[in-house]
């Protein structure tokens, strides 16, 4: 069964596939936890291979899989799956955090309802007006005591996916120290940890506006934009991306497109509450193409890099450190 879904996953990453086997390809994907994982290690080899300019053999690809995993072993499976699960468990109980803060005292006000996470999937926040919000690690969100009343405005630092009812006579803010989004009704990625010189946001549907304190013209974006303002240079920059690839992080996958190592470490650094130091400038500045899970270990992050750039590591506790 699993042969025969490895071509559509294929399909599926080379952009191959229709509406109606798209549709198809998410259900069977988000069936079942084990779906999940065959795609995620497909999707791996598949972006190491790219990344690393190699054609990509899809019957050596499966063989290699299969051979990895160890189908046949229930017993090695079933271990596998206890130690990750506890590792993912430590991770978020002990390094990872979300912050959520309801600045509101009517009581005329829809509840908010908080929803959480598996430890793998992201926490989600449904506000009073029916907004849903993703929440990432180590992140605080709040709104104000007026949120609905002629307008909504929401506060954040870190990073979150906002899907926004729709009314038209209340613009949806998200206020980011010193940006303003402005939405009606969208789906959209920020990500701004106050630690990163780099804030992004990226556009799924709709339209917003954004409004920086540091520019005199609003940017607005279209879907499958992504605007990207460095705010060491005071630099900004839209590109044209797949945004979906930009919130898988809220069911656990987390995707990087020619990134350099540096930059994908110190992003993962907050999803897993590890340590990295890379010591060679060269390999920090090399560029990555590849997806991870959040149920991975540190282990399993290293080789996964290690099919695209040759490196040797060394893991101590939450610490790694890389040669080359």
């Amino acid at each position: 069964m699993q042969e025969k879904y490895s071509n559509l996953i294929i399909r599926y990453l080379q952009g191959a596939l229709s509406r109606e086997e798209t549709d198809v390809f998410f259900l069977w994907v988000y069936a079942d936890n084990a779906n999940k994982e065959l795609f995620f290690e497909m999707k791996a080899v598949y972006d190491a291979s790219i990344s690393a300019g190699r054609a990509f053999n899809i019957e050596k690809s499966w063989q290699q899989l299969r051979k990895k995993r160890k189908q046949n072993n229930p017993i090695y499976r079933f271990r596998k799956k206890i130690i990750s699960y506890a590792a993912v468990a430590a991770v978020a109980i002990c390094l990872t955090s979300v912050t959520f803060m309801v600045m509101m005292e009517r009581k005329d006000v829809i509840p908010t309802r908080y929803i959480g996470g598996d430890d793998l999937e992201s926490d989600v926040v449904v506000l009073p007006d029916e907004t849903r919000v993703s929440l990432g690690s180590r992140t605080t969100f709040y709104y104000d005591p007026d949120f609905g009343k002629s307008q909504r405005s929401v506060f954040m630092k870190g990073e979150a996916y906002f899907e926004v009812a729709h009314q038209q006579d209340k613009p949806f803010i998200v206020h980011i120290n010193g940006i303003k989004i402005e939405a009606l009704g969208t789906s959209f990625n920020v990500m701004a940890y106050p630690e990163d010189s780099l804030f992004t946001t990226t556009l799924l549907e709709g339209s917003i506006r954004l409004t920086n304190e540091n520019h005199q013209k609003p940017v607005i974006l279209s879907p499958d934009q992504q605007y990207v303002y460095n705010r060491n240079t005071r630099k900004a920059h839209v590109y044209d991306v797949d945004a979906k690839n930009y919130i898988a992080w809220t069911a656990g996958y987390y995707y990087f497109s020619e990134q350099s190592l540096k930059s994908i470490l110190h992003r993962l650094s907050y999803v897993y509450g590890l340590t990295f130091d890379v010591r060679s400038e060269k390999l920090n500045n090399t560029l990555f193409t590849g997806t991870f899970y959040r149920g991975q270990s540190a282990k399993d992050l290293m080789e996964i890099i290690n099919l695209s750039v040759p490196i040797d590591y060394k893991i101590e506790d939450r610490h790694v450190t890389i040669y080359k």
